[in-house]
C-alpha cells in the first residue's frame, strides 16, 4: 500500500512539470476560500473487525500565483470515523490536521480543471495506537494511546468544476490508527477567471 501510494504521489508531480513550464501567465482571480465536507475512510481495520464511513469538514484559503499555474494555502481539516469490534462496540477516530497545502494545475479548460497537490502539517487525535481490548476496564472496553499529535502529510487529486464546485480525493498519512481516505465535496468562493 505504502509503495502504491509513493508511487502515485511521484507521478502526480511527473504530470505537473509539464503543465508549469506549458501554462505560463493564467488570468485568474489571486485569492479564493474554500468550504466542504465529505466521506472518511480508514485505511486499515488495525485489529477491529471492521472500519466504518464518517465524515469531515474542511475550511482552506488558497491563493493562486500569477505566473505558474499554481496554488498554495492552508487547510483546517477535521475528520471522524469509528473501527466496530464484535459488532457490539465502536471507537470513534477524530482528527483535525492544519496543514500547509500546494496545488499544481494539470489541465484547465473553461468549465474544469483538474489538479494535484499536497499539504503537510500539525495534526491533533482523539485516539492513538496501541489500542486493545478489555471490558474489565471500563464500560467500553478500550485502552488506547489517548490524544496526542503529531505530523500529517496529505497528498490530492481532484477536479474543479465552473470555478466553484471541488470534487478532492486525499490520503492523511499521519500516526498509525488516524490514517484515511478522504473524499470531499467543496464550494469555492473567489478564484476562477478574471
Amino acid at each position: 500500500m505504502k509503495r502504491l501510494l509513493f508511487a502515485c504521489i511521484i507521478s502526480c508531480f511527473a504530470f505537473c512539470l509539464p503543465a508549469v513550464s506549458a501554462n505560463p501567465g493564467r488570468d485568474v482571480r489571486a485569492l479564493e476560500l474554500e468550504i466542504g465536507a465529505g466521506a472518511v475512510f480508514g485505511s486499515d481495520k488495525l485489529n477491529f473487525d471492521k472500519n466504518r464511513m464518517g465524515i469531515s469538514a474542511l475550511v482552506e484559503a488558497r491563493y493562486n500565483l500569477a505566473s505558474l499555474p499554481l496554488d498554495v494555502g492552508l487547510q483546517v481539516n477535521g475528520g471522524l470515523f469509528h473501527r466496530d469490534i464484535q459488532s457490539t462496540r465502536s471507537l470513534k477516530f477524530k482528527s483535525l490536521n492544519v496543514l500547509a497545502v500546494a496545488d499544481v494545475n494539470l489541465f484547465r479548460a473553461r468549465t474544469i480543471s483538474l489538479f494535484a497537490g499536497a499539504g503537510f502539517g500539525y495534526a491533533l487525535y482523539g485516539e492513538t495506537a496501541p489500542i486493545a481490548f478489555d471490558s474489565s476496564k471500563d464500560w467500553s472496553g478500550f485502552e488506547t494511546g489517548g490524544g496526542k499529535s503529531g505530523i500529517c502529510f496529505m497528498p490530492r487529486v481532484g477536479v474543479e468544476l465552473f470555478h466553484r464546485l471541488r470534487v478532492t480525493f486525499d490520503y492523511r498519512w499521519q500516526e498509525k490508527a488516524n490514517r484515511h481516505f478522504d473524499v470531499t465535496l467543496g464550494f469555492v468562493f473567489g478564484g476562477g477567471r478574471k
